[in-house]
């Protein structure tokens, strides 16, 4: 049971690792110009879904910080869904 329960952990963090080196480059696109919002809010729910992983809450908060002064109203929406799901600050 419990060498079941390390495999899953490891399978967890090795899909962050995945998750990270696919959603990085698509950040990096995202911050480096003015994009629609409904191109920013898609970015942002895949990101939600692994803001758990501090590597991608720092990916995370990048976007949102980005884009605050542009969206603040998606970017307050998804601040609060952040902290809904992950109980974040």
């Amino acid at each position: 049971m419990d060498e079941n329960i390390y495999q899953i952990a490891g399978q967890i963090v090795l899909l962050h690792e995945k998750a990270y080196e696919v959603y990085l480059p698509l950040v990096e696109d995202v911050c480096s110009r003015t994009v629609p919002e409904d191109e920013l809010s898609h970015l942002l729910d895949y990101l939600l879904d692994f803001a758990c992983d501090e590597k991608i809450l720092g990916l995370y908060k990048r976007v949102c910080r980005k884009y605050l002064d542009v969206y603040p109203g998606c970017i307050g929406d998804y601040i609060e869904a952040y902290r809904e799901m992950w109980g974040g600050g």
